[in-house]
């Protein structure tokens, strides 16, 4: 009955399977067919998942599956992910009742789930080879029988010697590419008949090259490859005698004494090359090659045979062909923790396991400590998390009592567990012979550790040897006569590497040897250090990266990405240690530490890094108030540095606020800091519309920066572009051209052609061209910028994203809707997840975003966004900006022309009360307003408004501008609705001439204007059409 029980509940669950299998294969189809660019992996799905079930159908059918318990376990798995699958497509799928928008936002996402499908793929691979695994097992019976004859038996043990620990590491996973490579060296034919084939197991400590080597050993056991298998610890010349004695124990079935060593050693030679077999001799753990010179003497003399070798030492590699560990993958790390763990791979699991080998850098022994200690403690994978963040040294030194990883230590007879620290530790102690050397270079390996692991350059000690005064005594090993010494730097490194504590690649941007190290090692080295000593490191690293920017200021945004990530992960790092190892020691006596964390705010401001920027100085601010006082130089040159984060963060108010408060001692400040007070008040000025008074601000911080800085300095040039950017704000364009171009000439004789600086004023260059309606030039020199700011600043810098949404209005002027749509919708992406909603910047692009909705008539998707804009502009600039205004009139034509007449006169009315009760606005209304309200017309309101926003873009751009006739023919519309139809002719007789003079007679804009203009004269009214509407905002 049980039996049937079983029976029942493995079909149910393989039915339940195959149905959600073949649901998902015909969503895929349906998606491949709505989508052009679906991802590749769907294709290996559709392969993959039919196979799946028909295996499982076959093994259901069969009744008898090897082991019922397992093949539920993987069917269920099989199941969960199936499900995980069609959960993650219909994020995808483009639905017909979607608006326009959600599709776009669709076709971003399924760009960032394609990652997780590709492990769900990942994961259903392991469960197929499991599902054939079973299937294969079904006739295994008589593939065994071979194996009961006696004389074959008897014949398989003559003249063998297998003797290798084959009870360590009871688990093996991975690697299969690498055991491949090192079966095709150590099997080939030799090159040398006096010298047998030797492959080298190269990794640092923790990296499963024992591991790799016993399955090796098994491997070809079972195919008998090899007649005898010797293994030797080689850790040490006391370990080497011990193995042969135990060799010649096994060889004789009895202890037998030996005069000595060489004896002993004679013996297993000898008797192994009479046999005149293949033989496999494995040198574990030859880590200290200078105790055994010569291990090859080890070797017995007979051409058919082949050596392996496991090292963490380079100098090993000259033995023979060498095969570097790799990290384990993933999923077979995830396989790995699974096993350790004694849980089944369920989905739950699988995700789960994935942020703790991720965590432990998918380290095999690392992962088999962390089994251990969370089957130990019976906890949760979610939990193991938090354990290891708050003891991570315990968990790394922890080892069960049964433990497949032991060793013998020194000249020890008994075995010692081993953990990745113990590993990392013996080779720390080979570092160098002489004692002063050690301590230099164990200095300088601990150094490492309070880095980020990767791209740690030779440069950034270069600059600190250089900027210290004296420089530490650690540092004469990387200097000759007291200057920087890089043959010595490059000694110091390899030597570490050649212990395989770290590793070092040939330079690329930098002089030489970028090195990194796994991240347990760089843990490690912190760890083994008292709370005291960490902080001292600490300090020390920040002092570093502190000398290194600080060295190159002037070349800093000559920097390639690469490099600028590079040093930002090191920033990050040293927070992140600073924060864990010494929060309360801010201001040492020579404010060492004050002076960095102030560098690091400034520097993560300056790549868009505003919430780490803001964190940092604060910080800092604290420190000054309670060292200093609220009106301490040094406590005004912090809240300083604090507006640069709140400008690239858009708060305007917050700049002014702390700024008035230094206004009235400003002449207390250096010259420096005096001019840029000034500078950031005219930027937040700026930012709100706020021309004159930003203007001000400007020449104010003019006149400081004239008295001590030389001409075509960056600081005079980026005051020059900021006024600049007010005369083309202001309808200057001509002006701010002049004024452009000037800089840029500066820029390019300082820095030459590629520099941020040149390609931020270009990108400004380029809007006002825009202004002039000379869109063609502006494409150009917007296409120049965004070429040189995605390869220097990358993708996601606020330089970048706003030279992206520049180009995207650009192209929406010149009709090209689709580009235009892809560039929006990625800056937006992005703004929204660096920025958040409201910032200006974010604002700013979902308008213009909204605008090529209403171009395009998508009416109900561009009154969706423009609410969202307004209500972001009413919070962070209030009614009376002209960027507010911008967003009511784009509201109110997108309410007019999808029909929504009466909503459009009840939002412009609730606007200009707004405006009224504003206690800034000083004359909400100007003569002509007045008169028009006295007037009692039906939508007077929208026409104020109108009539507001007209006045502004007259002002400041061409008059064939396409805003000016999108706003032309939209207040055309209300004077319809008011039976003024003279006045709608009048203004739609100019918008005629608009097109005429900027598109040709011929153009369709044009003649769809001219066929509009004949209509009204004939009909006294014109049909709505987004042909001519394309209306397409830009707030500067």
């Amino acid at each position: 009955m049980a039996e049937a029980l079983v029976g029942l509940g493995v079909a149910a669950n393989v039915l339940q399977f195959i149905t959600a299998g073949y649901q998902l294969l015909d969503r895929i189809i349906e998606f491949q067919s709505k989508t052009k660019d679906a991802p590749a992996v769907f294709k290996e799905i559709l392969i993959q998942l039919p196979l799946i079930i028909e295996t499982c159908k076959k093994l259901s059918e069969d009744g008898h599956p090897h082991d019922t318990t397992t093949f539920l376990e993987v069917v269920r798995g099989c199941f969960d992910y199936v499900q995980y699958l069609d959960t993650l497509l219909s994020k995808m799928i483009p639905e017909d009742r979607d608006s326009r928008a959600a599709r776009t936002w669709k076709a971003i996402g399924s760009v960032r789930l394609e990652k997780k499908i590709i492990e769900c793929q990942n994961v259903l691979e392991t469960y197929k080879t499991a599902l054939i695994l079973h299937l294969s097992r079904r006739g295994s019976a008589t593939s065994r029988s071979q194996y009961n004859d006696p004389a074959h038996v008897l014949s398989s043990l003559r003249n063998t010697c297998y003797s290798y620990p084959s009870s360590q590491i009871s688990l093996f996973i991975g690697q299969e590419d690498l055991l491949d490579k090192v079966d095709k060296t150590l099997l080939a034919p030799s090159n040398n008949s006096r010298r047998p084939n030797v492959a080298v197991l190269l990794g640092m400590g923790g990296q499963g090259k024992t591991a790799l080597a016993l399955e090796f050993c098994r491997r070809v056991h079972s195919k008998a490859h090899f007649k005898s298998i010797l293994w030797v610890d080689a850790a040490s010349p006391a370990t080497v005698a011990q193995s042969f004695e135990n060799l010649a124990d096994h060889l004789t079935k009895r202890q037998r004494p030996f005069k000595d060593l060489q004896a002993c050693l004679e013996f297993v030679k000898g008797t192994i090359e009479t046999w005149a077999a293949p033989w496999l001799v494995v040198f574990d753990n030859f880590d200290q090659p200078s105790k055994i010179p010569n291990i090859m003497r080890y070797v017995p003399n007979a051409w058919n045979g082949a050596v392996l070798v496991t090292s963490r030492h380079a100098d090993s590699g000259a033995l023979g062909t060498v095969f570097e560990m790799e990290s384990m993958k993933e999923d077979e790390s995830i396989n790995l923790l699974l096993h350790r763990t004694h849980d089944p791979p369920t989905f739950q699991n699988v995700e789960g396991a994935r942020p703790v080998v991720k965590s432990l850098g998918c380290l095999p022994l690392a992962i088999d400590q962390a089994g251990a200690y969370i089957r130990s403690r019976k906890i949760s994978f979610s939990v193991f998390l938090d354990h290891f963040r708050n003891r991570r040294a315990k968990i790394l030194q922890h080892t069960p009592d049964l433990w497949d990883y032991r060793r013998k230590m020194d000249d020890q007879q008994d075995e010692t567990s081993v953990s990745v620290f113990t590993t990392w530790e013996l080779s720390f102690q080979q570092v160098a012979d002489d004692e002063e050397q050690r301590t230099s270079m164990g200095h300088f390996m601990t150094l490492l550790g309070f880095f980020h692991n990767l791209d740690i350059q030779e440069d950034m000690f270069k600059a600190y040897h250089r900027h210290s005064s004296p420089a530490p005594s650690w540092m004469e090993m990387l200097t000759t006569n007291n200057e920087w010494d890089s043959y010595n730097y490059q000694d110091a490194v390899v030597r570490l590497s050649q212990l395989s504590l770290l590793q070092h690649t040939r330079g690329g941007d930098h002089s030489a040897c970028p090195i990194s190290l796994h991240p347990l090692i760089r843990d490690w080295t912190q760890y083994r250090l008292q709370l005291a000593d960490r902080r001292a490191y600490t300090t020390e690293a920040m002092s570093v990266l502190r000398a290194y920017i600080t060295q190159n200021e002037a070349e800093v945004k000559k920097w390639t990405l690469q490099t600028t990530r590079e040093v930002l992960a090191h920033i990050d790092t040293c927070v992140e240690n600073y924060t864990r190892f010494c929060p309360t020691q801010v201001h040492a006596p020579s404010e060492e530490l004050r002076d960095c964390l102030i560098r690091f705010g400034l520097f993560y401001t300056q790549y868009g890094r505003y919430q780490n920027g803001e964190d940092l100085l604060k910080r800092v601010l604290a420190k000054d108030i309670m060292c200093f006082g609220s009106n301490h130089v040094k406590t005004y040159e912090t809240n300083l540095y604090i507006t640069d984060v709140y400008i690239g963060l858009g708060r305007y108010r917050d700049v002014e606020e702390l700024l008035q408060e230094i206004l009235p001692r400003v002449e207390e400040l250096s010259t420096t800091t005096r001019g840029r007070v000034f500078y950031n008040l005219g930027k937040a000025s700026f930012k709100q519309g706020q021309y004159q008074k930003a203007l001000d601000y400007y020449r104010s911080a003019l006149q400081n920066q004239e008295t001590f800085l030389p001409l075509g300095h960056p600081e005079l040039l980026n005051t020059y572009e900021a006024m600049a950017q007010v005369y083309r704000n202001e309808g200057h364009n001509d002006h701010a051209i002049a004024l452009y171009s000037k800089t840029l000439d500066s820029y390019r004789e300082l820095h030459g052609e590629n520099h941020p600086d040149i390609f931020s004023t270009m990108n400004n260059l380029g809007n006002c061209y825009r202004n002039l309606a000379k869109f063609d030039e502006a494409d150009n020199i917007y296409q120049m910028a965004l070429r040189g700011n995605e390869k220097h600043l990358g993708p996601d810098h606020p330089n970048t994203l706003n030279n992206t949404v520049n180009l995207a209005i650009n192209h929406m002027y010149r009709y090209q809707h689709k580009e235009a749509e892809e560039l929006f919708a990625a800056a937006l992406a992005i703004y929204e997840i660096r920025l958040g909603l409201n910032h200006p910047e974010t604002l700013r692009a979902n308008m213009n975003l909204a605008s090529l909705y209403l171009s395009q008539g998508h009416y109900e998707e561009a009154c969706t966004s423009l609410n969202q804009v307004l209500e972001g502009r009413l919070k962070k600039l209030g009614v009376n900006s002209d960027y507010t205004l911008y967003a009511i009139e784009r509201l109110l034509s997108a309410l007019w022309l999808g029909g929504r007449i009466g909503e459009a006169d009840d939002l412009a009315i609730r606007m200009l009360e707004l405006q009224k009760e504003d206690a800034e606005s000083a004359n909400p209304h100007t003569d002509a307003e007045v008169a028009m309200l006295k007037r009692d017309s039906p939508y007077t309101a929208v026409e104020i408004i109108f009539g507001r926003t007209l006045k502004l873009r007259y002002a400041n751009l061409a008059w064939t501008h396409n805003d000016i006739t999108d706003l032309n023919r939209s207040l055309a519309l209300v004077y319809l609705a008011q039976n003024r139809a003279q006045e709608a002719e009048n203004i739609l007789s100019r918008v005629f001439e608009a097109y005429q003079t900027r598109c040709g007679p011929r153009h369709r804009l044009t003649l769809t204007a001219k066929q509009e203009l004949c209509d009204i004269r004939e009909k006294g009214a014109i049909a709505l059409s987004s042909e001519t509407n394309v209306s397409s905002r830009q707030p500067a």
